[in-house]
């Protein structure tokens, strides 16, 4: 009996010692301080910075290396990646076959609009070929204006304005007379007024380009004059009346392209970009001076029609004031004007090109009447833009 309770004993004393040898349990966490009660809230908690992915070292060895990575977000430790959010399945493929790309995003270049490309009318793409066969290599070039100063207006350079023709009259074997302008708009199509078809019963019979002074013969020069074959009028123009103001003249033949005679391009919309244009001729400066016979340049400020019809005086021969297939222009400082003799000239834009010294002319007007000459007046043209489709079909026989 005394060795059972010895055996007992010495069981009991060694649960208690290996009870010993085990680390307690922590202790429980203290109750929070109590709360101070006052008027004004605890500031809240600081914001808990996102900490950085933790990725595991990859120079421990081989047997140290964890078969996980340890994803360390905002204090939240995860071990197993099942309990990481899954990823969401990729979308359904819908209408395309099985082994198809999917499509492009809709912002990626494949799904971009391409800027469509008007069409250029006739006239641009004929102008375009006229200057590649002058300048194989190269677009239009023009001299800059100098600065010689004739009456208020300046004098052209050689090859400055290459589009510009003069009109001229002639009975039996008299001296040619040259009293209207025009503009070259294709190798064999001259752009006038319609009232310079007809001068006192007399129509032109010649038209002489690239030239810059008419009382100088320069047949074997840069300029080249050739006879006019018909005369074609708008078909709603009237002698009575200064609109439809506006005719085609259709040369005997072709004329030579060159540095110093080619055509103007057409201006094919009815905004204007800019308020300065330019009107040219061999007409006089003023009113009591005849005809300088040379070729001169001016530059005028464009007036809105609105403006040129409280401006304007009322005429007969324009009885609905200034309409859409007219421009009106004035020299607010200088009082230069187109004046007799300019008729059927060219109103143009001279606009930069790509290079310095490259300036491109664009016809917008045709030189048609005014008030006196100098005056404090605007003068009227005919806006070509209106009869675009006109000179289309009569100059090379469509339009578009």
């Amino acid at each position: 009996m005394r060795d059972i309770l010895l055996l007992l004993l010495s069981l009991a004393l060694c649960c208690y010692l290996t009870q010993a040898q085990r680390p307690d349990r922590a202790p429980p966490p203290p109750p929070p301080p109590p709360r101070e009660h006052n008027h004004h809230r605890a500031p809240p908690p600081p914001p808990q910075r996102e900490q950085d992915i933790v990725f595991p070292d990859p120079r421990q060895a081989d047997e140290e290396r964890r078969e996980f990575i340890l994803y360390k977000i905002q204090d939240f430790l995860f071990e197993n990646m099942e309990n990481l959010p899954r990823p969401r399945p990729p979308p359904p493929m819908g209408p395309h076959r099985p082994g198809q790309p999917f499509p492009p995003p809709p912002n990626s270049r494949r799904h971009k609009k391409r800027k469509t490309r008007t069409r250029r009318r006739l006239c641009e793409r004929k102008y375009s070929e006229y200057i590649e066969r002058i300048f194989p290599n190269d677009t239009a070039i023009a001299e800059d204006a100098n600065d010689e100063d004739f009456d208020g207006r300046i004098l052209a350079k050689p090859g400055e304005y290459p589009h510009m023709a003069a009109l001229g009259f002639q009975q039996d074997s008299e001296k040619i007379q040259y009293k209207c302008g025009g503009s070259l708009i294709s190798e064999n199509f001259v752009l006038s007024a319609a009232h310079c078809t007809d001068e006192q019963g007399v129509s032109p019979k010649w038209v002489r380009i690239g030239g810059l002074n008419l009382l100088v013969d320069e047949t074997s020069g840069t300029s080249q004059i050739i006879g006019i074959q018909t005369i074609h009028n708008y078909p709603s123009y009237k002698d009575t009346s200064y609109y439809h103001d506006i005719a085609l003249l259709k040369l005997e033949r072709k004329v030579k392209l060159t540095e110093f005679v080619r055509p103007i391009r057409l201006w094919v919309t009815e905004e204007i970009p800019t308020s300065i244009a330019f009107a040219m001729g061999y007409g006089s400066t003023s009113l009591t001076k005849s005809m300088t016979n040379r070729l001169t340049h001016l530059n005028l400020t464009i007036v809105p029609n609105d403006e040129c019809n409280r401006d304007l005086p009322a005429f007969a021969e324009t009885p609905d004031g200034i309409i859409a297939s007219q421009i009106c222009a004035q020299d607010f400082i200088l009082s230069r004007d187109t004046c007799q003799g300019d008729s059927g000239g060219p109103l143009q834009l001279n606009l930069p090109g790509r290079r310095r010294r490259h300036i491109h002319y664009h016809l917008i007007g045709i030189t048609s009447y005014g008030v006196f000459c100098r005056s404090s007046f605007p003068s009227v043209y005919t806006r070509v833009f209106t009869y675009l489709d006109w000179i289309e079909q009569m100059t090379w026989g469509t339009s578009g």
